[in-house]
């Protein structure tokens, strides 16, 4: 099945650089807001890190994706964020006593607001790694997004084919995010950059967390 697919392609993915996963076991296209699915997320986000601390980050796209899971993730993740603090709600898992720093990763999308650029982080050093693992989602990247776009007949059939064509394409968004947001960008010697925009719902870190939360500066 699908989702035993992608769910060991994400395991993979993460064995990588030796993170967690945790899967919350929603297939996709069956992504929905409701009340089970929110107190869900409540407890997952609260049970990372020490009982009552929570996350210090947690990242996710703009509730003005293009795909409706991705959509509907980010709204649920939002919806979490207020009731992380509040005792009574999921009193099973321990409430947090502050609220983690929450943060957008860069898009083009207008609909809902123009992305902020708040944080800009050189990635020259970790490139390479972040396209190893997005090659392990081969059912995603090598098979459903070019059968998406028209173009599965001819996309690469050998691995090393599949990586160099991941690999071009993530450099140039790299680059082109490098570019835009250039003026933010303390290393000026980078050549590829992410973006992230810090969300009002959760805690707003000052100038020095920010630092400690990114790694602004590339090692």
């Amino acid at each position: 099945m699908l989702v035993e697919r992608r769910r060991a392609e994400a395991l993979a993915s993460a064995a990588i650089v030796g993170a967690e996963y945790t899967f919350m076991g929603i297939p996709d296209g069956e992504v929905y807001v409701n009340q089970e699915v929110t107190e869900n997320m409540i407890r997952l986000i609260r049970l990372f890190g020490p009982a009552g601390q929570g996350p210090d980050l947690v990242l996710l796209n703009r509730p003005t994706d293009y795909h409706r899971d991705h959509r509907y993730t980010a709204q649920i993740v939002l919806d979490a964020t207020y009731m992380l603090t509040v005792p009574p709600m999921c009193p099973d898992t321990r409430h947090l006593d502050r609220m983690p720093v929450f943060a957008y990763w860069h898009d083009y999308f207008t609909e809902g607001g123009t992305f902020r650029a708040d944080v800009v982080v050189p990635i020259d050093s970790s490139i390479e790694t972040k396209i190893d693992m997005a090659c392990k989602h081969e059912s995603q990247y090598f098979e459903w997004l070019p059968f998406n776009a028209g173009k599965l007949d001819g996309f690469p059939r050998d691995s090393n084919g599949r990586r160099t064509h991941l690999s071009n394409w993530y450099k140039d968004s790299a680059y082109m995010c490098r570019e835009k947001f250039a003026d933010r960008l303390l290393d000026q010697s980078s050549k590829y950059a992410e973006a992230f925009q810090i969300s009002e719902y959760g805690r707003r870190p000052d100038p020095d967390e920010l630092r400690k939360l990114f790694p602004i500066e590339d090692q």
